[in-house]
């Protein structure tokens, strides 16, 4: 803008310099005023002009921004999004079994037992349970190894029968036996007579201890 101003001032005073300065006044100041006039006019032109620039440069800019359309991003799909597959339900033949099963515990464990008025060994538990469902089942441990159908842990439900050996380093034959009590897809736990600790008829999880003594699951008389 300043350089602007001293072009104008500039040829302003070129113009004066070039001036016959003759006697006739008049005529001197009215070229002098039209000079000054047009350098006014210039000055107003180039004012106007740039704010007009500036005011478009914002005006541009505001319309940039306000037209700035955000699209949200859309969430990750992570592990906690998975949806988690329900268990399989109990069928009501051994709901019914399981349930009768349950209301022994407590039972005393007594060794060659089978009675809840006397107690119950492991698989004197196992033999009155299905029994009193109406199921044939063999009376000693050993028997259970071929006893039904086989079905792997992955496939085992509640109603299967789990069998156990002796120790986790001698599995040449069936030692102790259960009713496994939740569905497929759930944590396994069983219910079953035992010594020790327990000493009586109680609900067990297949902890490390009883995987390393695990030979399998028999599914008698329940589909």
């Amino acid at each position: 803008m300043r350089n602007s101003l001293f072009a104008v001032l500039t040829i302003c005073i070129g113009a004066l310099a070039a001036c016959d300065y003759s006697p006739n006044r008049s005529n001197i100041i009215v070229a002098s005023r039209s000079y000054i006039d047009t350098a006014r006019r210039y000055i107003v032109v180039q004012r106007d002009t740039t704010k007009q620039v500036d005011t478009a440069h914002k005006d541009s800019s505001a319309i940039a921004k306000t037209d700035t359309v955000v699209t949200p991003a859309k969430p990750a799909i992570t592990q906690t999004d998975t949806i988690k597959k329900a268990p399989a339900p109990i069928n009501a033949s051994a709901a019914a079994l399981i349930n009768y099963a349950k209301t022994l515990i407590g039972k005393p464990y007594v060794y060659g037992a089978n009675t809840p008025e006397k107690g119950f060994d492991n698989s004197g538990f196992v033999h009155y349970v299905f029994e009193h469902a109406g199921i044939k089942v063999p009376k000693y441990a050993p028997a259970y190894i071929s006893a039904g159908d086989n079905v792997s842990l992955a496939d085992a439900q509640a109603g299967d029968i789990i069998l156990f050996a002796k120790s986790d380093t001698l599995k040449k034959a069936v030692y102790q036996v259960g009713i496994v009590v939740t569905p497929k897809g759930e944590p396994l736990q069983f219910i079953h007579a035992s010594g020790g600790k327990l000493n009586g008829v109680g609900i067990a999880t297949l902890s490390n201890y009883y995987k390393g003594r695990l030979m399998g699951f028999r599914r008698v008389g329940l589909k």
